[in-house]
């Protein structure tokens, strides 16, 4: 099983870039203070390159490549086609400034300054779009393994836990939350957790620390039962695109879950991060009423399917990670 899973996993850079608190993962423009020193900078970022037709601006370079890397990134388009298409308006606006004073001896700081920032933002804007699909097409690998595995687990008469001990390779494919470091859980209709329930996330935070090697991957799920029905209510009025599909009751209810599942993960998450783990190294996701493993029927299945898995995977810096960026590189 051990091998399964590493071999199911040994595709993700997942965890890497995977996390859903990296809003900017590309660096801010450096700061330079006074006039004359921002303009000397900027400046020092035009290339004349001998026979080229014009000056290479280097941010505007950096852009040009960041968007290009990202329109071809698969599922771009389906994951975060927002962000491109506003780093694709940054550029047009970087563009636009440049054409202005590419063929000019001593261009405008002021200008420079101003292309510069919007290639910046395309640059970042991109690099975001580009690695939320990365981030979220990892997950779906890690979740076709999850359920794989899940399939084999049930067909065996009875399953023992295994006790986090061993080395990183041993720790690869466990779900340590609830298996072996107990339950997670919720105040009712919240993504607001137990007091019992912080000191596991410690737990698998310090676990995390003995094993730097290794990452996890945090998965949400609910029951289908939805909240009242003036929750239910704010719920869609506050998610206005939401209302304007006038979904039936059924819609609402499977639509509130799978954010509150969302929530809880991402609150699993962010307390490990507070308790020191780097954001890398996680990743997040809820799955609504979507994956029940009981009967929603009756209370005690409901509450089996309420629930918070945490599954450990090779981090980003593992050696599976690394010979899977390796290989992508060579392909």
């Amino acid at each position: 099983m051990k091998q399964f899973w590493i071999v199911g996993l040994g595709l993700l850079p997942l965890v890497a870039g995977c996390s859903l608190f990296e809003t900017n993962p590309v660096p801010p423009s450096p700061a330079l203070t006074g006039v004359s020193a921002q303009d000397a900078a900027w400046k020092d970022q035009i290339k004349r390159v001998r026979g080229a037709e014009e000056a290479r601006f280097e941010p505007l370079v950096e852009a040009r490549e960041a968007v290009s890397a990202a329109l071809a990134q698969q599922g771009v388009n389906d994951y975060d086609a927002a962000s491109l298409e506003e780093a694709q308006q940054a550029l047009d606006a970087a563009e636009s400034g440049w054409a202005e004073v590419a063929n000019k001896r001593r261009p405008n700081g002021d200008k420079l300054a101003a292309i510069a920032t919007d290639a910046h933002r395309a640059t970042r804007l991109a690099e975001i779009a580009r690695y939320a699909a990365v981030r979220e097409i990892n997950l779906e690998k890690l979740v076709a393994v999850n359920d794989q595995l899940e399939t084999r687990e049930q067909s065996q008469p009875t399953r023992q836990a295994r006790p986090v001990t061993g080395d990183a390779r041993d720790l690869v494919g466990q779900k340590v939350v609830p298996d072996q470091l107990g339950e997670v859980s919720f105040q009712p209709g919240t993504a607001r957790m137990k007091p019992a329930s912080q000191e596991i996330v410690r737990q698998l935070a310090g676990l995390l620390e003995r094993y730097p090697s290794v990452g996890v991957a945090v998965f949400g799920h609910t029951d289908n039962v939805g909240p009242s029905a003036a929750s239910l209510e704010r719920f869609v009025k506050a998610n206005p695109k939401l209302e304007q599909q006038a979904p039936s009751q059924a819609e609402k209810v499977r639509a509130f879950n799978l954010a509150l599942s969302a929530a809880r993960a991402r609150t699993v998450a962010q307390l490990l991060v507070d308790n020191g783990v780097p954001a890398r190294r996680i990743g997040a996701r809820g799955f609504g009423d979507t994956r029940p493993v009981a009967s929603n029927d009756t209370q005690a299945g409901r509450q089996a399917n309420r629930r918070i898995e945490a599954v450990i995977v090779p981090g980003p810096d593992s050696p599976e990670a690394q010979r899977a960026r390796a290989e992508n590189a060579g392909s």
